[in-house]
């Protein structure tokens, strides 16, 4: 079976990734309420790698207090976003870039979502089992926000009458 350390180790590199592209993508986006939602997704992704962190610990034989798994919050951060500042018509006004941004992060998330899978069905390990499983789906949660917005977007920029 596979070594739990190896899986979470390279679990921590994903999150980290996608942690820094989501801060890279917030601190290049001129609009900024693209640059929001990017940054309050770096500090989802960074909030996994430190819990992952701390997983890792108690793996490899330390004692690990506050090992407590962090609350998925990108859903409801999406939602508030939409009813507080119209998210939808404030990414209209950057479409090409956005929607470029917004394919790589739905594919970004959708390669996490598979890898926790993966990991969840080849560990025996019922606690690092549920973790994992619990993982993929906040990935698969991310996936399909990306992928909601992607489609929006390139909806509205067909329609769109030449030159905007």
């Amino acid at each position: 079976m596979y070594d739990p350390i190896k899986i979470i180790n390279l679990a921590m590199g994903m999150e980290l990734y996608g942690h820094n592209f989501y801060k890279d993508n917030a601190e290049k986006s001129q609009n900024l309420q693209t640059q929001s939602v990017f940054k309050k997704l770096s500090e989802i992704e960074w909030g996994h790698y430190e819990y992952l962190k701390k997983l890792l610990a108690k793996y490899q034989g330390e004692e690990v207090s506050d090992l407590e798994l962090p609350k998925e919050e990108a859903h409801e951060f999406f939602n508030q976003r939409k009813e507080s500042e119209n998210l939808d018509e404030t990414l209209e006004q950057s479409m090409i870039p956005d929607m470029n941004v917004l394919r790589m992060a739905y594919l970004i998330e959708e390669d996490f979502r598979e890898y926790y899978k993966m990991m969840a069905g080849k560990v025996e390990d019922s606690e690092l089992k549920e973790i994992l499983t619990n993982f993929a789906a906040w990935e698969d949660g991310h996936a399909k926000i990306f992928k909601d917005e992607y489609d929006k977007l390139m909806n509205k920029y067909m329609n769109m009458s030449w030159g905007g």
